[in-house]
């Protein structure tokens, strides 16, 4: 077994704890929504494991029941899209993304380990630091500001509270979830799914009295781009808020027992995400006309008219479950990192910076999304692709147990981090962005949005490429680690082999098999 993550005690304790778990066959934690979880970034035992596939959906659904959605919505009027365009970029950029994410997220089931963990696999133990910094953390720390943000507005709307009072209170209530853990987290989505969908349906309803879905397309809109390049940035949108959310993908699929089919897990977080997204997305679309040029709340109030009060409590309640998953998945970042703290004494540490972030956004929450959203995708996409790309052409070997290596400190820096900076590096040439413009910015402009398909090729043609090269060893792999990669390939390789022959074997007639009884008849 791999050694556990600092989760709240020492390294020996935890070793303990996992090994008297499997030892015993009974679980410390399993199904309890009594305790705090004790788990962190170790590999979950097969005696913890518990819980349906079906769990994702409502995980899922109830993650992306969110204002930003619908917000994100509201551009489909500034680029000139008619309705039908607007619909159809919503649910394609949608329906990419959570391919995606639902394949990673069954990952989880088989490996056991959180999502940050397993980047270790391609991206070698400390070659894992950088991406797990920048579209983990900073992805952890920054949805959570800016869904607080608009929940704090909102509450604002209902009642007179000072702005950092009223998000001070919303992060002591996300953090106590994020503090309880996993199970706790599952039931809270849960019980959000009914009332969510309950108070979005009410919202729905009153929004569409404002809908326009006679709407065609607008050569004079401010941001218009051409049918084609508008569509594809748009539905761009879309697939960068769902990529976003991949670096987390299996935290909450880790727990679900090992022979769990994959593609059960695929279908449900991907069912649960698509459902939402496109609902409050095409909403979003449907009323852009009227709400695009207004902040996000003030939009909403108008839409609900008397019924505002509802819309404003519905965006309050809508932003704990995802904030408290955001938080649960930037403490387990942390502790990917060896930070030497507990995984509760982590959830507090990204809950503070995230409030700091929050008090920072407070003044131009609308303004900053879309750059914050773009640009952290554009660097998630090859991260993610690298990830895929691994586990199936390399991590998912036979007779190998393939969460191992990804505690193997040795080994460094591998391939896959390369492959993923110079997807990065191929991405930014598209960019056209507050940050950077790269040299094919007009290209983007006239086409549609290129990064995201230049950041998937630059990835994956630099893995497929590399992946299979011998490490060097001393600055990436250290000589134990390559032989001990070694070793578990040459296992992998002769398992295959095994299986081969014996199908072979199986596959051959009768009258082949035993020759030496024919000649005695």
């Amino acid at each position: 077994m791999p050694p556990p993550g600092i989760v709240g005690g020492s390294f020996i304790e935890k070793k303990e704890q996992n090994m008297a778990a499997e030892t015993s066959g009974e679980a410390t934690y399993g199904t309890s929504l009594t305790k705090a979880e004790p788990y962190g970034t170790e590999q979950i035992p097969d005696v913890e494991r518990h819980g349906s596939p079906r769990s994702q959906f409502t995980l899922w659904f109830a993650a992306n029941m969110v204002l930003a959605v619908m917000v994100s919505g509201f551009f489909s009027a500034q680029f000139g899209l008619s309705v039908i365009q607007g619909l159809t970029a919503v649910a394609t950029g949608t329906l990419c993304g959570v391919l995606v994410m639902g394949l990673l997220a069954g990952i989880g089931s088989k490996l056991g380990v959180p999502q940050q963990v397993q980047g270790r696999g391609p991206m070698g133990f400390y070659g894992n630091y950088l991406p797990i910094t920048l579209l983990t953390i900073v992805s952890a720390i920054g949805w959570t500001a800016v869904n607080t943000v608009f929940a704090v507005i909102a509450l604002q709307v209902l009642v007179d509270i000072n702005f950092a009072l009223a998000a001070a209170l919303m992060f002591a209530v996300q953090a106590v979830f994020a503090v309880w853990g996993h199970n706790v987290v599952h039931v809270v989505n849960k019980v959000a799914t009914v009332v969510l969908t309950v108070l979005f349906l009410v919202i729905s309803v009153l929004s569409l009295r404002e809908a326009d879905f006679t709407l065609a397309s607008n050569p004079d809109a401010g941001s218009y781009m051409g049918p084609v390049a508008g569509w594809i940035t748009f539905a761009g949108f879309f697939f960068a808020y769902v990529m976003t959310w991949t670096p987390f993908a299996s935290d909450f699929s880790r727990y679900l027992p090992r022979r769990t089919p994959h593609s059960k897990v695929v279908l449900y977080t991907a069912g649960g995400s698509f459902l939402a997204l496109t609902w409050l997305g095409s909403i979003g679309v449907l009323v852009s006309s009227f709400a695009g040029e207004l902040d996000a709340i003030p939009a909403l109030a108008q839409l609900t008219g008397s019924w505002a009060p509802v819309a404003m409590i519905t965006v309050v309640l809508s932003t704990i479950p995802v904030s408290a998953m955001n938080l649960y998945g930037g403490a387990l970042s942390l502790l990917t990192l060896k930070v030497p703290v507990s995984r509760i004494v982590a959830v507090v540490i990204v809950a503070v910076v995230s409030l700091g972030m929050t008090l920072l956004m407070q003044d131009d929450p609308y303004g900053g999304f879309y750059n914050f959203l773009s640009v952290l995708a554009y660097l998630v996409v090859p991260f993610s692709t690298v990830l895929l790309l691994d586990y199936y052409l390399r991590m998912r070997k036979p007779a190998v147990d393939s969460s191992v290596e990804l505690y193997n400190t040795g080994r460094r820096f591998e391939w896959g981090f390369f492959a993923w900076i110079g997807g990065c590096l191929v991405s930014m040439l598209f960019w056209d962005t507050e940050l950077l413009v790269g040299p094919f910015a007009e290209l983007s402009r006239s086409v549609g949005d290129l990064g995201f398909l230049a950041g998937i090729l630059g990835a994956g043609i630099l893995y497929m490429l590399m992946y299979k090269m011998p490490v060097p060893t001393g600055l990436l792999r250290t000589r134990k680690a390559a032989r001990q990669q070694a070793e578990a390939d040459a296992a992998a390789e002769a398992d295959v082999a095994g299986e081969a022959d014996s199908d072979v074997d199986a596959a051959k007639p009768a009258t082949e098999t035993k020759p030496a009884t024919e000649l005695e008849g």
